[in-house]
């Protein structure tokens, strides 16, 4: 049975993916249920039977106990069972041709989702669940008028969105369906943003792909359960096709800066296009959906001058630079480290790897499989499979348990653990790494952090990382660069590592907000200068001074806990569209957040971050400024999040 097989035309939208009729023996579906979900297997059986029976069996399910875990933590035996039991209900649907699926009750639906994550999901959140899922097989984000509005007036509030990645895209979508113009400008040559300019080898996503695409327009394709980068840039560039947004996208051109016209009432956009020209647009309402991790940053070392050899940061791969039999150098072990160092290692002649500090691993053994064969069938096959798989595995339990990166008030705080959960977690990952590391001390002593767990993003591995420090081709340095030299790079003991090729893995621009963009607001204030040391906005989308200036993935927008940047940008997407729709509806030139709102918002914010591991003084992260002040974060709920970003509220606004 092949995994991804083709599919008949069309693909209906949402959590029910089931297009195919079922022609299997019971002794072959028997076979093929032995592979998938045993929670979400049950959860299809009852739109099949119309009965919520088979979870009512005094069998209790768990919360996922791990990344992508699907099982419900279900003995063996009951995991039989309900297979077993499923099986009988499968066979019985078949043979009476494949009846519309059962639509559950409301009160049914809460039952099934408190059964699917193994605990009491508040009923607030059942919508949300739901709607994330596509259950209804709408999209209930989309953009709607809510009352009528010329076609003039809307030709009268031109939009430019800086950025064509998932934001830009969804962004571009969502004005596309509302008929206001728009144009984005886009310095790359293709859609895909982070997923088009990152192309080292081994690069892949930290969330299940089931649950990392837009809920509007799932895939349910893919062919590995974590997406490799090749994957999602196909994703989402067809994504821009389907959307119709490709002609509104100006390649190649850059946005230098933008300043608002007192006067017109508009924004004033300087652009160098392709061939280094400047221009100007003008726009009612600019979008920033540049995210703050897209400009490389390439730490300044002593000598670089005078390296003979090759380096580039790995957020700029050279493919056309072999590594094989050379001697390559990784500057950077974090998430770009830990996928790419295993791949170089194997082509390489000698790797040599500079730690700049250690950082926490979640061992998952499955991070780099295949969807299986048997999954995909069950995706095609078995009614709401698809939607309940994606619900597991956006894993909303995580939404309701973020004491495993909070504060504990009365807990010892002697900088290895903030919390009794941060330290169970600690011990966790510490374990894994024992246990890999066991017949290597020397390593062990040199990865192990000594600062809690989640003060930087955990990296994701199946321990593969950890393996290839102890190949003999590779060597771990943990000593700081003192410089680089015409050959290599000398280490702070004098010892001088050569290499042919250096690769940055040293991450991003994190805390230069928008760079390089110069954006000034009302009076002719800089953005940078209005935020100080404090970058942010009201929801981290618009800021006082700054009329219908919007941003995607802003300062203090990165989630903190649960959720992935597709849930982010749909958010947003809809809070700006809001904001839009309310200016053209009431014909109004001018939307600006009110101070008082934005400085309270600013101000909670900022007490509850204080309350997370981020704001520690522990160890180092890109999560905080050189105040030591957390920015880039957001310590909100996800649920908090939908119900703040649904509907702007006019009283929020100064408007003209």
């Amino acid at each position: 049975m092949n995994a991804v097989s083709k599919s008949p035309s069309p693909v209906p939208a949402g959590a029910n993916q089931a297009t195919r009729q079922i022609t299997e023996s019971d002794a072959e579906l028997s076979e093929i249920l032995k592979e998938v979900s045993p929670v979400a297997l049950a959860l299809s059986a009852v739109h099949m039977s119309g009965s919520l029976d088979i979870i009512r069996s005094g069998v209790k399910t768990k919360p996922p106990a791990r990344h992508a875990d699907q099982t419900g933590s279900l003995s063996l035996e009951d995991a039989a069972n309900f297979r077993h039991r499923a099986l009988q209900i499968i066979a019985a649907w078949r043979n009476a041709r494949q009846p519309a699926p059962y639509v559950p009750t409301r009160s049914e639906l809460q039952e099934m989702i408190n059964f699917l994550f193994g605990r009491d999901i508040p009923a607030a959140y059942m919508p949300l669940v739901l709607e994330d899922m596509a259950f209804d097989g709408e999209d209930a984000r989309a953009f709607r008028w809510k009352r009528e509005v010329s076609e003039a007036r809307k030709q009268s509030h031109p939009v430019v969105i800086v950025g064509a990645g998932m934001s830009g895209i969804l962004m571009g979508y969502r004005l596309k369906q509302a008929g206001i113009p728009f144009t984005i400008i886009e310095k790359n040559d293709s859609v895909g943003g982070t997923w088009y300019e990152n192309q080292y080898p081994g690069l892949r996503v930290d969330v299940p792909s089931h649950a990392y695409s837009f809920s509007f327009r799932q895939s349910h394709r893919w062919p590995n359960l974590y997406s490799k980068q090749a994957e999602l840039l196909a994703y989402f560039c067809k994504c821009a096709e389907d959307f119709g947004v490709l002609p509104h996208i100006r390649f190649r051109c850059e946005v230098s800066a933008a300043e608002w016209v007192e006067s017109e009432s508009l924004w004033s956009i300087g652009l160098t296009n392709q061939h280094g020209s400047e221009e100007t647009m003008k726009a009612q309402s600019l979008v920033s959906a540049v995210g703050f991790l897209s400009r490389p940053q390439v730490p300044s070392f002593p000598g670089f001058d005078q390296y003979k050899g090759i380096a580039f940061h790995s957020a700029r791969w050279r493919h056309d630079v072999s590594l094989e039999g050379k001697r390559v150098i990784v500057i950077g072990n974090a998430a770009t480290g830990v996928q790419s160092i295993p791949e170089i290692a194997k082509i390489a002649a000698h790797l040599t790897v500079f730690q700049r500090s250690p950082g926490w691993s979640l061992i998952i053994p499955e991070y780099h499989r295949e969807i299986r064969a048997t999954e995909q069938w069950a995706i095609e096959h078995l009614p709401y499979y698809a939607g309940w798989m994606r619900a597991l595995l956006f894993n909303w339990c995580q939404d309701l348990s973020p004491e495993w990166m909070m504060v504990e008030a009365d807990w010892p705080q002697d900088g290895r653990s903030v919390s009794r959960v941060n330290e169970m977690l600690r011990q966790l990952m510490l374990g894994d790494m024992q246990r890999i590391m066991a017949d290597r001390p020397d390593l062990l002593a040199k990865v192990a952090p000594t600062y809690p767990p989640f003060v930087k993003r955990p990296t994701l591995q199946t321990g593969n990382f950890y393996e290839t420090l102890k190949r003999d081709n590779v060597e771990l340095v943990t000593e700081p660069i003192e410089s680089f030299t015409a050959t290599g790079i000398r280490d702070r003991t004098g010892a001088v590592h050569e290499a042919d090729v250096v690769i940055f893995a040293t991450g991003f621009q994190a805390q230069k907000f928008l760079t390089p963009m110069v954006i000034k607001g009302s009076g002719g204030i800089e953005l940078n200068e209005f935020w100080q040391d404090r970058p942010g906005g009201y929801l981290g989308i618009v800021v006082p001074r700054f009329p219908n200036f919007y941003m995607m993935y802003g300062p203090g927008t990165n989630l903190g806990y649960g959720g992935n940047l597709i849930y982010n940008s749909e958010m947003q997407s809809q809070y700006i569209a809001g904001c839009i729709r309310m200016a053209t509806e009431n014909s109004w030139r001018r939307l600006e957040i009110r101070e008082p709102v934005f400085a309270e918002y600013m101000a909670r914010t900022a007490r509850k971050l204080e309350q997370f591991v981020w704001s520690t003084p522990y160890g180092t992260t890109y999560f905080r400024n050189s105040k030591g002040k957390v920015t880039t974060n957001s310590p909100w709920s996800l649920f908090e999040m939908w119900n703040w970003h649904r509907e702007p509220d006019t009283q929020h606004f100064l408007h003209e």
